[in-house]
């Protein structure tokens, strides 16, 4: 994740592949519905949250400020009664703080059951967890939603971001949605940056952030 206008590295966001020996590798889009609707999805974000956290450990080492570090959750993670104290538990085996981590949710998961995300989410955000909206634009929060729930971050779903330099009506969204975040007084994320363009439109519409190829590869 790269500061779009000075070109630094501000964080990073923990990706998942899947290598299968015969088959090569095989994208999140094909293996995480399954694992969801499995419940597999279970103790690969379990596995997910402590391999980054022990990774973290030996970049601060390394680094003096390695950033934030985001990592997807899903609402059936979310819907467990250990998450959060498990979550403790990793930073405190870990040693590291869990302000130095973003927990991404998508504009679904956080719809689907506010009464019951809400309190959990603002747990999460009492112990320094930093949280964003993932996909952002795909979804159907609305601003009251938006300004209940303890998000910091907006992220603009590469859908917008992929024509938004040449096609006027994705232009208009990925505009709107950065004026909206930064009225809110949250900090807006693009995702998906593959060309210079895409780059050059989102910095000059008043977006900050932003990850993808152009950025770096995965």
């Amino acid at each position: 994740k790269v500061d779009l206008g000075s070109g630094q590295v501000i964080g990073a966001e923990a990706l998942l592949r899947w290598r299968l020996p015969g088959h090569g590798e095989i994208a999140p889009s094909q293996f995480i519905p399954l694992a969801e609707e499995s419940r597999l999805i279970l103790d690969i974000g379990a596995w997910v949250l402590n391999q980054v956290c022990q990774d973290y450990a030996i970049w601060q080492q390394k680094v003096p400020d390695p950033g934030r570090v985001s990592v997807n959750l899903s609402l059936k993670e979310l819907s467990q009664a250990s998450f959060i104290p498990r979550c403790r538990s990793v930073f405190e085996r870990h040693g590291v703080q869990p302000s130095c981590f973003e927990l991404e949710i998508t504009e679904t998961t956080l719809m689907m059951d506010t009464q019951r995300t809400l309190p959990l989410l603002d747990e999460l955000r009492s112990m320094g967890v930093h949280l964003s909206i993932d996909d952002f634009g795909t979804g159907y929060s609305s601003l009251s939603a938006l300004q209940q729930f303890p998000i910091g971050t907006l992220k603009i779903d590469r859908s917008f971001v992929t024509n938004a330099a040449t096609d006027p009506d994705d232009a208009t969204i990925v505009r709107t949605i950065i004026e909206m975040g930064r009225s809110l007084g949250l900090q807006v994320l693009a995702e998906g940056i593959e060309t210079e363009e895409q780059r050059h439109f989102l910095l000059h519409s008043g977006c900050q952030y932003g990850q993808g190829r152009l950025l770096g590869e995965p």
